[in-house]
């Protein structure tokens, strides 16, 4: 595999805390006969882990074999006496583990490396395995999926695996037939989890996942502590002080299983309730365009008029913070255009240079002397100039939130760039009514179960997420649009909330104050969570 950053960062160089190693092994062995596979051993942190077991338990533990691909890591982990092979896992999975061995322990922390910098030749090995094990690998995979997905297969009917995998698992689309076999696979999980970063050379969430494949207590738990040193506090002791949770066996995202039991009662309950609307009975939604080169395409007004374009430009949204209600009137955009914005996109008629105006030519010319038609999205056009348009917005989404997602009213028609999304209302809905139930709170709290969070701490939405949404519309014709975008303009989201709520939740849905409190604790919980991980980050 390719030194690159992140093989190193996860394991070789940078190596696997003694604490976490301590743990995993801690729980994992469970008897001296257990057979023992480190998949991706580096230098031998989890050996060495053993090897400690061994002697706070004053027997030895015979069966461990570990598999390490570079020679010099190899040779390192070597030094603690046990099987060590020299290669990679995937091949000695498929001429060695393959229908001939099933290990009753697999530990390790596996490499960290994106689909493109997977040396081709081990890949082709993975992902042959994966299929011929019923996963379909695609290029969004990262190495560490498989390597996970196949220790659990290695899995003898007993056995229990116990892996640092990176915090992905929850919620990146890649992983979701990962999820689904998990909680089929494994009686029970535990995912033991940090608020603080807890390797300290990357920016790289972590988990640790524990698997059981035969367990009396079924389903799954989430322990969140803060740091690697109440991990080191409280042990083994802190898996007793977590709620275990059914599971759904689903590929649905796991950040879910942060809440309580009653928590994901009531959203269970909410995200069942037929009079609840749907996103899709609602609305349309895609991506903003593409413009290929925004320092060509977008311009401020005064640029505008000192080039003579006025004609052949077009008004567009081209950043979230531009919008700052929940409804972009013309006035508004205006005042954009004032401010020295850039909310004007160059959109002259798809027709021949030469047919085109002056200025037009001549700011074209100007583009193609800085090499902007050379950029991959402009050259692969028929006329580099010409941005590709589809359907006009009625409304935008905002693809990263901070606090909350919200949609915004668009009656100017104004284009959009790909960071909103842009939103049509399907034939008979009122699209101010959407935009206004849109903030309340049962939608809020979805949101978070819904979008996916990295270390930025930012809500972000594809389309396909936001086509999962759904949204309160019994009593909607009762809110006042403008009312709502005057709170959200003055950042009084709170009022929005007991406004909303209100007319959606409490009188639409018939919702008491105690579940409607619970539907503030899992977006307050959820929302605040990602937030703090933008702060330790």
């Amino acid at each position: 595999m390719k030194a690159i950053d992140g093989y190193d960062k996860l394991r070789g160089g940078y190596y696997t805390p003694a604490d976490i190693s301590d743990f995993i092994v801690g729980w994992a062995i469970r008897n001296q006969k257990d057979c023992i596979l480190e998949p991706s051993c580096g230098d031998g942190s989890f050996l060495s882990a053993i090897q400690r077991k061994e002697k706070s338990i004053n027997y030895s533990i015979k069966n461990v074999t570990g598999i390490e691909l570079e020679p010099t890591e190899a040779q390192k982990a070597s030094v603690y006496g046990y099987k060590i092979v020299t290669g990679d896992f995937f091949t000695y999975y498929r001429d060695t583990i393959e229908g001939n061995c099933a290990y009753d322990v697999i530990v390790g922390n596996p490499p960290f490396i994106r689909y493109q910098n997977f040396d081709e030749q081990y890949r082709t090995v993975a992902f042959d395995l994966m299929r011929k094990h019923g996963f379909h690998p695609n290029r969004l995979m990262n190495i560490w999926l498989p390597f996970l997905l196949l220790s659990c297969e290695a899995l003898s009917e007993n056995g229990r695996i116990g892996m640092v995998i990176p915090a992905e698992l929850f919620q990146v689309d890649y992983a979701a037939e990962a999820r689904n076999y998990l909680s089929s696979h494994f009686d029970q999980l535990t995912l033991v989890t940090f608020k603080r970063i807890v390797f300290n050379d990357i920016q790289q969430e972590v988990v640790l996942l524990l698997g059981e494949k035969t367990s009396e207590r079924k389903g799954i738990r989430v322990v969140e502590l803060e740091n690697l040193d109440e991990l080191k506090k409280y042990g083994l002791s802190c898996l007793d002080k977590a709620e275990t949770k059914e599971l759904d066996h689903s590929s649905d995202k796991w950040v879910k299983y942060y809440l309580t039991n009653e928590e994901l009662q009531i959203l269970r309950i909410m995200n069942e309730d037929t009079r609840i609307s749907d996103a899709t009975d609602l609305y349309e939604i895609n991506v903003g365009l593409v413009s290929g080169e925004n320092d060509f395409f977008l311009s401020d007004w005064d640029t505008v008029i000192a080039r003579g374009l006025q004609d052949d430009m077009k008004p567009i949204i081209s950043r979230a913070e531009q919008v700052k209600g929940v409804y972009l009137s013309a006035e508004e955009y205006s005042q954009l255009r004032e401010n020295g914005k850039r909310v004007s996109i160059f959109m002259p008629e798809d027709r021949p240079l030469e047919e085109l105006s002056q200025s037009a030519q001549d700011y074209i010319a100007w583009g193609e002397a800085k090499g902007f038609n050379k950029n991959y999205k402009c050259r692969i056009r028929k006329r580099w100039y010409i941005v590709p348009t589809s359907w006009t917005a009625d409304a935008f989404l905002i693809r990263q939130a901070n606090l909350y997602p919200k949609m915004i009213l668009n009656p100017t028609g104004a284009l959009v760039t790909d960071t909103l999304h842009k939103v049509r209302f399907l034939d008979g809905i009122n699209g101010g009514t959407v935009v206004a139930a849109f903030l309340n709170t049962y939608t809020l709290a979805l949101s978070e179960t819904l979008g996916r969070s990295y270390g930025g701490g930012v809500l972000t939405f594809e389309p396909g997420e936001m086509r999962r949404m759904r949204i309160p519309m019994k009593g909607a014709e009762k809110l006042d649009i403008q009312k709502i975008d005057q709170l959200q303009r003055a950042g009084k989201y709170e009022d929005i909330l007991a406004y909303t709520d209100r007319l959606l939740l409490y009188d639409g849905l018939g919702l008491n104050s105690h579940e409607v409190d619970l539907l503030h604790s899992i977006w307050n919980k959820m929302r605040d969570r990602r937030l703090s991980r933008k702060q330790s980050s």
